[in-house]
């Protein structure tokens, strides 16, 4: 297949300036000139892009992807290395670059495109299907500066989504507008894909690198850690970015145990109040006061596999007899955008007669945790038998990283199997 863009060992460095003022002292010293760090957007990045193909560029804030997309569409320029390029680039990387906003809408439409390479003739051919696309028809006349910022998002993804390109060039800009503008943005996209456009893709969503990808690079503070398969580069940043979460965990941890200052707040009643787990809710009759997830050999953890089982392990500690409660424990898991996954309690599940010590420790366990790649957040919560009184409530008392080398899309796999002619193909 052709290569239609080639990076060849490409470099950027900036300079980054102090902003500590100089007095006339120094500058007399060292001269006018400030003090600076060298700072590598890129360094020596190399990989090939197929014609029609999408390309995932997957990394942190900071890790050279969108200066990676500016050299590509030649807004800036390598320090060292080439970028060999085989047609006509079409960039949503800024948006609404050139707009005026004392001109309307349409009048925009017109400037943009010209910046597009599109004759006047071109534009009024093609300028009923982007207002259509905008959705903007009872605004198009109106200044810009009257339009919302979603509203100027649109009309400005309208005028780059319609101009004939070989490479599109996508930098986090699938969020335009309410949910259903974002879905046609997509379609759209999908629609170039699918006519052979080749497509360069910035995103920190996993399940638009999953649909859309072909192929992933991972950059990371300005090299490119590793090229492939769209899961293979995945699973490997996020494993990557749950190893870097369980070490900020572990440094948090140690700082607490050092300084517990704030942990722990005693109230009016004598009560003692937990803050060091996060939000939560209850009368304070029973608390949690510690909280780990371990794997299979017990070490407290933050990031699992796919089928892994996982351990939910709290302490508490009864602030009244004990004598006096019977109690009603649960648990629930949800991903970290909120849909609620999983939850029950003893209670539900027919333990009507449960009694605490002063203090102990709660477990629940979970057996081949089939939830698939993404963050996901654990809660905890201890109450009345008949639930009149939550005694201590976590939403999430503590979040978690799931990876997996399994291609399912979705939140979990479920068992299955397919059936073909009364033929087993396959069995979970």
């Amino acid at each position: 297949m052709e290569t239609v863009i080639e990076i060849e060992n490409i470099t950027k460095k900036f300079k980054l300036y102090s902003d500590r003022p100089m007095s006339l002292k120094e500058k007399i010293i060292k001269g006018l000139k400030n003090e600076y760090k060298e700072f590598y957007a890129l360094k020596d990045v190399s990989f090939k892009v197929k014609k029609g193909s999408t390309i995932g560029l997957i990394g942190k804030n900071g890790s050279g992807k969108s200066t990676l997309l500016k050299m590509i569409n030649r807004t800036m320029f390598p320090d060292k290395g080439k970028i060999k390029i085989k047609g006509k680039i079409a960039s949503l990387i800024e948006l609404g670059a050139g707009f005026h906003p004392e001109l309307s809408g349409r009048e925009n439409i017109y400037n943009n495109a010209t910046i597009f390479g599109f004759t006047k003739e071109e534009i009024d051919k093609r300028i009923p299907e982007i207002i259509a696309f905008s959705e903007l028809e009872d605004f198009i006349d109106n200044t810009l500066r009257t339009y919302s910022s979603g509203m100027y998002a649109r009309l400005a993804f309208s005028v780059a989504i319609h101009v004939d390109a070989d490479i599109l060039l996508v930098d986090e800009i699938l969020g335009v507008g309410d949910i259903n503008f974002q879905a046609k943005c997509a379609n759209k996209i999908y629609e170039m894909k699918n006519k052979g456009t080749t497509i360069i893709l910035v995103t920190h969503d996993m399940s638009t690198i999953d649909r859309l990808c072909d192929y992933a690079v991972w950059l990371e503070k300005g090299k490119k850690i590793l090229e492939g398969s769209p899961k293979e580069i995945e699973n490997a940043y996020l494993k990557f970015m749950a190893e870097k979460q369980e070490e900020r965990q572990k440094e948090e941890n140690l700082k607490s145990k050092e300084n517990n200052t704030g942990k722990i707040k005693i109230l009016d009643d004598k009560k003692i109040k937990i803050t060091h787990l996060g939000e939560h809710f209850g009368n304070g009759d029973i608390i949690f006061t510690s909280c780990k997830l371990l794997d299979e050999k017990g070490i407290d953890r933050r990031s699992f596999n796919t089928g892994q089982n996982i351990k939910l392990q709290a302490e508490y500690l009864c602030q009244v007899d004990p004598k006096d409660l019977q109690v009603n424990i649960g648990f629930e898991i949800s991903n970290t955008q909120g849909t609620y996954i999983y939850g029950t309690n003893t209670s539900r599940e027919g333990y009507k007669k449960l009694k605490l010590q002063k203090e102990g420790i709660i477990e629940v366990e979970l057996e081949n945790l089939n939830l698939l790649p993404g963050d996901y957040n654990i809660g905890i919560a201890v109450a009345d038998l008949e639930e009149k009184a939550s005694y201590d409530h976590y939403r999430s008392i503590a979040q978690f990283k799931m990876y997996s080398n399994i291609h399912d899309v979705g939140l979990l796999r479920l068992k299955h199997k397919f059936i073909l002619d009364n033929y087993i193909l396959s069995e979970e």
